[in-house]
């Protein structure tokens, strides 16, 4: 869905708020009137704002704010995600909606353009060395005009899910616990103790290192009671940020707001040190923002109601044990070269369009060193004697040499959208693929959960014999969740270098964070369905993966011309 504006005088969005911390907390005023409200400034006084979808039907504040709200829900909505960019391209002085970032990166994407920086991803990467230390060192010498470009190269090159707060050096952190404090004893009678216990904990955080972090909530449902630590310390580093503008010193700390959920309802704070960032190695820098990703991607957090969390203190003291891995980054960037659109088969693909599209993968990737697909190969050779007549040096020998395919292992979508006969199909099929390939088939079935891993023996047996042994295997039932499968692969090596191959017919959205997609994780479709139908979920599936895999279009077996 496309929207015209008309009568609207584009705007420059700033992410400072400040939400009461008394009573219900409800962000939705702060975002009607930081986002929203830009949008329907008239050009001139008395003026009036248009904004129409393809019917021509006049949209009012809080249609856009459904929109918005739509775009920027825990799972992608594609719809909601292209409406939404239309309307900031025309709405923005600087936006891009040819960005692969989500709208809910809406304040990287302004801060970007306003820079005339190239969209992030493809063929263009932001790195520490190229772009963060020399925007940290522009900023820190009073060359920027404001922090933009250093608070776009930090979200172009880390994407942290989280809210951000610079501070130019530790001095002015300092200077901000010292208000901080004074703040604190003016709330003292309304604060319950527990919370002005954690603001004086804060106060006694230094800020001599590159980053620092906080836990506030582990679900947006968590710390909302009035006067929490949660509204309270965003309350007031909100409040600073208007402090200095009077003050006009807004050279020495500012906002981040690296996503759009985190702005209004940050689960975690990141407080950065503008200073330790122009003057350390290009690793240090790297290495700490990994760690702080990581640390926001835990499944587990635990937040005290007493005592204040620390972003990073659980992966620290794992990182005591064992080296963090440091090529989960370049490993997702091989993969986005090429994202170009996807064109979809008119026609449902036969059984040999999806055997020959996988047998192409399969040998497309490396060769392992163990799998249960086993092949030999014989050569000749005149450095090894012919067995026949060993004393004939003119006659070679033969080497065999064994490989290693990578295994096959199928995941088979068996939610409430799937009938016995879709599963019987597609079992069927990878009963055909595995006699083919004469190898031993991992399997899975899987809804909003999954079944446990079987290994089904598969060479030198009869089809009715396979399908018997499939027989016995549980099978789930519920909805669809293809996160699990992700986690699921990438928590082994062993799986992570096998053909993974989900059978699905894509009823599922993206959820809006960046998680590594599986590196050798492939999508088929479901046999005897809608084709049409199909193909509707496929794309939808298939839009709202963009800020994930790029190149999504080639992961799906048989179904893209």
């Amino acid at each position: 869905m496309t929207l015209t504006l008309s009568g609207q005088k584009p705007a420059i969005l700033t992410p400072v708020h400040t939400l009461p911390i008394s009573g219900g907390y409800d962000p939705i005023p702060a975002i009607r009137k930081t986002i929203v409200k830009p949008l329907f400034k008239p050009v001139r006084k008395g003026g009036q704002v248009a904004i129409t979808n393809p019917k021509n039907v006049t949209l009012d504040k809080e249609d856009v704010l459904g929109i918005l709200l739509g775009a920027v829900g825990p799972t992608v909505d594609p719809d909601s995600e292209d409406a939404m960019k239309a309307l900031l391209q025309q709405g923005l002085v600087h936006y891009d909606k040819s960005t692969p970032l989500l709208v809910n990166e809406m304040f990287a994407v302004q801060a970007g353009h306003a820079n005339k920086l190239p969209n992030p991803g493809d063929n263009f990467m932001y790195t520490a060395a190229h772009d963060v230390i020399p925007e940290a060192k522009n900023l820190l010498g009073g060359h920027a005009p404001d922090d933009s470009a250093f608070f776009a190269s930090l979200a172009y090159t880390y994407s942290p899910e989280a809210l951000g707060f610079w501070f130019q050096t530790e001095a002015d952190f300092d200077d901000f616990k010292v208000w901080l404090d004074l703040q604190t004893q003016a709330l003292s009678s309304i604060l319950p103790g527990a919370t002005t216990a954690m603001l004086k904990s804060f106060g006694q955080t230094t800020l001599s290192g590159l980053v620092e972090g906080y836990l506030l909530r582990k679900t947006d449902s968590d710390g909302n009671d009035e006067y929490s630590f949660a509204r309270v310390i965003v309350h007031l580093l909100m409040k600073y940020q208007q402090h200095l503008a009077q003050q006009n010193s807004t050279n020495v700390a500012g906002v981040l707001p690296f996503v759009v959920s985190e702005l209004y309802l940050p689960q975690t704070i990141v407080l950065v040190n503008v200073e330790a960032h122009a003057r350390a190695t290009a690793r240090k820098v790297e290495n700490e923002w990994k760690l702080v990703n990581a640390s926001i991607a835990q499944p587990i957090k635990v937040i005290s109601n007493s005592a204040l969390s620390k972003l990073t203190a659980l992966p620290r003291a794992m990182a005591k044990a064992s080296a963090m891995a440091a090529t989960a980054q370049s490993n997702k960037n091989a993969q986005t070269g090429r994202s170009a659109k996807i064109v979809f088969k008119k026609l449902a693909p036969t059984k040999v369009d999806i055997e020959r599209d996988l047998l192409r993968v399969m040998g497309a990737m490396k060769e392992v060193s163990k799998s249960s697909n086993v092949t030999k190969r014989i050569r000749t050779s005149y450095a090894k004697a012919n067995r026949r007549d060993p004393m004939d040096y003119n006659r070679p020998g033969k080497i065999t040499s064994t490989h290693y395919l990578p295994d096959l292992h199928a995941f088979v979508d068996t939610s409430g959208s799937i009938s016995e006969a879709n599963y019987q199909q597609a079992v069927m099929m990878l009963i055909r693929l595995a006699k083919k390939l004469n190898v031993d088939l991992y399997f899975n079935s899987f809804s909003h959960v999954m079944s446990q891993e079987v290994l089904l023996k598969t060479k030198d047996k009869t089809e009715a014999q396979i399908w018997e042994a499939f027989r016995k295997v549980p099978k789930v039932s519920g909805g669809t969740e293809y996160r699990q499968i992700w986690d699921y692969i990438n928590q082994s090596e062993k799986r992570k270098r096998r053909l993974s191959l989900a059978v699905t017919d894509f009823e599922w959205g993206a959820p809006s964070q960046r998680v590594e997609h599986p590196r050798n994780l492939h999508y088929a479709p479901c046999s005897s369905m809608d084709w049409d139908q199909l193909l509707r979920s496929a794309r939808s599936f298939s839009r709202s993966m963009r800020h994930i895999e790029p190149a999504i279009g080639q992961r799906f077996i048989g179904m893209v011309v």
